[in-house]
């Protein structure tokens, strides 16, 4: 009989544990993700007036920090954890209507609030964006058909399944011919390309696959294919063969639009095809292709009419070459954060200058010409050029032959006359370049001529046997 009694407690208490279990599993919830259900109820009811452009009473809804500080009132708006004491939570809810948010907007429903008050109660926890979170692995479906290829046609057709439609009919050679074709180089194959594919594919009923993947390395293999994706980098670069603004003169920039051509049609690692342009120029010992790739960013406006302000365009130039990297590199929106923080992307305002610092040490002279210059020599200046450098490495340092031959093929260092000041029966013509009359001079200030022996000078006279005198200026 005790044994009996113990078993009939075991079985009750083993029956209790298991309701409780069950209980607690069939009513559990996942925690609330903010990304999927709390940043869309944010972003279409809150945040045009709490955070990025606006911060209406002190709070913004942009960042968690925000968010979770001091309002005006002197309090945080979110107590996580809280949902109760939140005033959040109390201006959704009010009946009030001078104190409901969304003001003078539809109140939010039921589920709505129920899920930020449920995110709240949770912690009021934020999501990384998922534009930045690092990429996991993905579980491929296990999906089967025919129809099917690759991997990337399972997840095509487990959609179609659950949407209760059928692959559409593979398409015949012509057609797929003329696909690839556009897709790879823009424009129809050659005419023996087609003919091969054509005369491969007459009699199938379905593509031989040997034709296909010589069909595409061919066309990867044409000219047109580097002439093709340069056009829409191109278009990223904001490629011109002017310059714009007033008076919009040419931009002799082709051998940039080369450069991009060969290095799609080389096929160039994406990691060399950024790092060149963004800094070509500073690569150990870079050479002039690598120097042609940094016009990615000579492509700015350049506003050389008279009268208007250096630096007001040196810094439009700065700007546009930091929303152009964001923009065609990482495919973020970024001038918007100029002005203020971004209402969609994690980037404050603050972060903008400091991105902009990278680029911030160019310099902006009002001159026709653009500066610095790369020369372009032919075959027997390039000798002369070889000759030259051999014969200073054996009578100069190492870092005096890199100067003198960055000197020859860019003309840099150099001082342009527009920045003189102290003008006695001179000025500046059109504001681009000094002009003497009889008995005139000028100060060119802010010269350093320090450990330098030598000055060579650029200038156009129409007076024979005329008297050019140059004076060192004392310090101070």
């Amino acid at each position: 009989m005790r044994y009996l009694h113990k078993r009939k407690w075991f079985w009750i208490v083993a029956t209790l544990i298991g309701a409780v279990l069950i209980f607690t599993f069939s009513t559990r919830r996942n925690a609330i993700d903010f990304n999927s259900e709390v940043k869309p109820i944010i972003n279409e009811n809150c945040i045009s007036c709490h955070g990025g452009v606006k911060k209406e009473a002190g709070f913004s809804l942009l960042f968690r920090h925000e968010a979770m500080a001091a309002t005006e009132s002197g309090k945080p708006a979110i107590i996580p954890g809280d949902p109760d004491a939140s005033e959040m939570m109390r201006r959704l809810t009010t009946s009030d209507p001078e104190e409901r948010m969304p003001y003078q907007h539809d109140p939010l429903n039921k589920d709505q609030i129920n899920t930020l008050r449920r995110w709240i109660r949770e912690g009021a926890n934020w999501g990384n964006h998922w534009a930045y979170v690092p990429v996991s692995h993905i579980v491929v479906p296990k999906v089967k058909s025919n129809w099917i290829v690759n991997d990337i046609d399972r997840f095509v057709f487990e959609k179609l399944e659950e949407a209760e439609l059928k692959p559409s009919l593979p398409a015949d050679a012509s057609t797929l011919l003329r696909r690839v074709s556009l897709d790879i180089i823009g424009m129809p194959a050659a005419e023996s390309i087609n003919k091969q594919f054509l005369a491969a594919n007459k009699f199938g009923a379905s593509i031989d696959q040997r034709s296909y993947e010589l069909l595409v390395d061919s066309l990867l293999a044409s000219k047109a294919f580097g002439e093709k994706w340069t056009s829409m980098w191109l278009d990223l670069a904001r490629y011109a063969d002017t310059k714009g603004y007033e008076r919009d003169a040419k931009r002799i920039i082709w051998r940039y639009r080369d450069w991009l051509i060969k290095a799609f049609n080389e096929d160039k690692p994406y990691d060399k095809f950024l790092i060149e342009q963004l800094a070509g120029d500073m690569l150990p010992h870079a050479t002039d292709e690598e120097f042609i790739a940094t016009a990615f960013h000579r492509n700015t406006m350049t506003n050389d009419e008279g009268g208007t302000d250096n630096e007001e365009y040196r810094t439009a130039a700065v700007v546009d070459r930091v929303n152009t990297t964001w923009e065609a590199l990482m495919g973020t929106s970024f001038a918007c954060v100029q002005c203020h923080s971004h209402p969609y992307d994690p980037f404050t305002h603050e972060e903008y200058y400091k991105f902009l610092a990278f680029f911030n040490n160019s310099k902006d002279d009002d001159t026709y010409e653009d500066y610095p210059q790369l020369r372009h020599f032919n075959d027997s200046l390039n000798v002369e050029l070889n000759e030259l450098t051999g014969w200073l490495a054996k009578h100069t340092t190492a870092k005096r032959v890199s100067e003198i031959k960055t000197f020859l093929k860019t003309w840099e260092p150099s001082i342009h006359s527009l920045n003189a000041d102290s003008m006695v029966n001179s000025e500046l013509a059109d504001t681009k370049w000094l002009l003497f009359r009889d008995h005139g001079y000028a100060r060119m200030k802010q010269v350093s001529l320090q450990d330098k022996n030598q000055l060579i000078f650029r200038y156009r006279s129409g007076v024979d046997n005329g008297h050019l005198e140059i004076r060192l200026d004392a310090p101070g």
